[in-house]
């Protein structure tokens, strides 16, 4: 029988040599590694993606939690501005939820008392809701952020009020302001005023070329120079146009704000304003109360606009953050707004605000 014909042995040897396999084996090996690290990247990624809130109330309790851990004092007063990302009432609700996990967490929210501030606000993005927390630290702020797509909240939730409020920065001193007014124009006059109220007099400035200059002041009889806490607070009504009445701690003043007459005092235990009605034809018929939020001097402040015929401190239906403790609210040049004297905490200056009622997006 003839003997079958194989390959000789030198080329047996060359196909199994393992210099020739070389490459195969880096090629396979490649492979691997290759669907190896993509498997990681997959399940990484669908990790991430399992890690993100799904509900904004996930969200705020996750941001709390992290908001917790953040090196800070064990009591803190919490700043908690939304800034249209969601309905007032959903804010206020979430801060509820945020308060109650900072408190599992053995975090105290002071309140009415001097406190390290732990600073929560709530953005929007075309496609997020970002909410993010800030505690002072050395040189710089410690932040944490937690975010969410805006259609997991839900149209029902971000409705929103079509409500809100829009600050204006018109005027600030080193001096103390206790009190200030905005008026328009007299009749054949367009030229704006203001009323600055002082611990010592009664200063009316007009408006000239984008600034103001003093045009009168004249002194408030029985200057109480030095005294601690002073307040006062200036009054406009649309019946007497050009009178100004001031409240003084003992005392009620009135004097004509578009002459030089002076300043008449009479004993009186004023009867302080709570805040300042606005209305505006835009946004319907309804009359609305502007207040602030607190009456600790030493933390900023909030103002709120809430229902003046919904009872006893309704639920805000727009608010507004500011640098300092509110001194007064007082009339603006019109029916939708107010003028608003702060104290900036940061600077130290008093600062006057023009603060009006704003409808739709």
């Amino acid at each position: 029988m003839a003997r079958p014909a194989f390959p000789s042995e030198d080329v047996i040897n060359f196909r199994v040599s393992p210099v020739k396999n070389r490459p195969a084996r880096r090629i396979l090996f490649s492979s691997i590694l290759a669907s190896f690290v993509f498997s990681i990247s997959q399940f990484g990624l669908v990790r991430k993606l399992c890690a993100q809130p799904q509900t904004i109330e996930e969200a705020v309790q996750r941001l709390a939690r992290r908001a917790a851990a953040l090196p800070h004092e064990r009591r803190v007063t919490l700043v908690w501005t939304n800034h249209g990302a969601v309905s007032v009432q959903r804010a206020e609700e979430l801060k509820e939820l945020f308060v109650t996990q900072l408190e599992a967490a053995q975090i105290h929210v002071a309140q009415g008392e001097a406190a390290p501030a732990l600073r929560v606000s709530l953005e929007q993005t075309p496609s997020r809701i970002v909410i993010a927390a800030s505690v002072p630290g050395e040189g710089a702020s410690n932040v944490v952020i937690e975010e969410l797509a805006r259609n997991l909240v839900g149209n029902d939730e971000r409705r929103g009020s079509l409500l809100r409020l829009d600050k204006e920065l018109i005027w600030q001193s080193d001096l103390k302001v206790l009190s200030g007014a905005l008026r328009g124009g007299t009749a054949g006059e367009a030229q704006k005023k203001m009323l600055i109220l002082t611990e010592e007099a009664l200063q009316v400035y007009g408006e000239e070329q984008g600034g103001w200059k003093l045009a009168n002041s004249r002194a408030i009889p029985g200057v109480r120079l030095g005294q601690r806490g002073a307040r006062g607070q200036l009054l406009l009504t649309d019946e007497n146009a050009q009178q100004v009445g001031i409240l003084l701690p003992g005392k009620r003043c009135e004097a004509g704000w578009a002459d030089d007459s002076p300043v008449v005092c009479a004993a009186a235990g004023p009867d302080w304003p709570s805040g300042k009605l606005l209305a505006s034809p835009a946004c319907g018929v309804q009359t609305w109360l502007l207040k602030s939020d607190t009456t600790d001097w030493t933390a900023e402040d909030r103002l709120l606009l809430r229902n003046s015929s919904a009872g006893r401190d309704p639920a805000p239906l727009a608010e507004l953050s500011v640098p300092g403790p509110v001194q007064s609210i007082a009339a603006g040049p019109d029916s939708g707004s107010a003028t608003v004297v702060v104290r900036n905490l940061s600077s130290g200056n008093y600062e006057v605000y023009r603060v009006a009622l704003a409808c739709g997006n």
